[in-house]
């Protein structure tokens, strides 16, 4: 074998080394670049998962404050009409109340429940020297007030009728004991009862 031949035998036999070690480099890079992928797609896989996994729970929390939300509010608006409700009776209980003082005045009835009322106002002031009632119903009052053994000074004043108040001398001691007045103070009752209902 010449000496060129032998150079070209072993310049093959070189490349062909060259040739398998770089295959054989070829396989472990991408044995090692197909693992790496694998660790990547893992990796990736496990984020996706855990973001996934809080995104329901953020979902689960959302729709839990959402529903304890419209709770709340059906609660508030069930509580609202419950107060508009009562309200609304409380206002038709005295607009009947009134009507009825109203009619009272031209009733029957009406000579007794001043007597009851003025009996009471006396005795809500036991030294009272004055008593105050509406045009007209000068004579029933000084009528009662004696049959009381009350010596009080009767005057007509422009009150509504079903009106008692009574004073002492000096004005210092005062009651008024009027069907109006007592209609009155029952509903300022029911309003701080209805402020109490919706403060809880």
């Amino acid at each position: 074998m010449s000496g060129e031949t032998r150079i070209d035998a072993e310049a093959a036999a070189l490349v062909a080394e060259i040739d398998r070690e770089a295959e054989a480099e070829k396989e472990l890079i991408l044995t090692k670049a197909k693992e790496k992928a694998r660790e990547i797609l893992a990796a990736a896989d496990a984020r996706i998962s855990a973001a996934t996994e809080e995104a329901s729970r953020l979902l689960e929390k959302k729709a839990r404050v959402d529903e304890e939300r419209l709770l709340g509010q059906a609660r508030l608006s069930a509580e609202a009409a419950r107060v508009r409700g009562l309200r609304q009776t409380y206002d038709e209980v005295f607009e009947i109340a009134q009507e009825r003082i109203e009619a009272l005045a031209g009733s029957p009835r009406y000579a007794e429940v001043m007597k009851a009322l003025i009996g009471e106002a006396l005795r809500m002031v036991p030294k009272a020297a004055r008593i105050s009632v509406a045009r007209g119903d000068e004579k029933l009052c000084r009528d009662t007030a004696r049959a009381l053994g009350a010596d009080c000074e009767v005057t007509a004043a422009e009150l509504p009728r079903g009106s008692v108040v009574v004073s002492t001398a000096d004005g210092k001691v005062r009651a008024d004991n009027s069907l109006g007045t007592r209609l009155l103070t029952a509903r300022a009752a029911m309003e701080t009862q209805i402020a109490r209902c919706l403060n809880g």
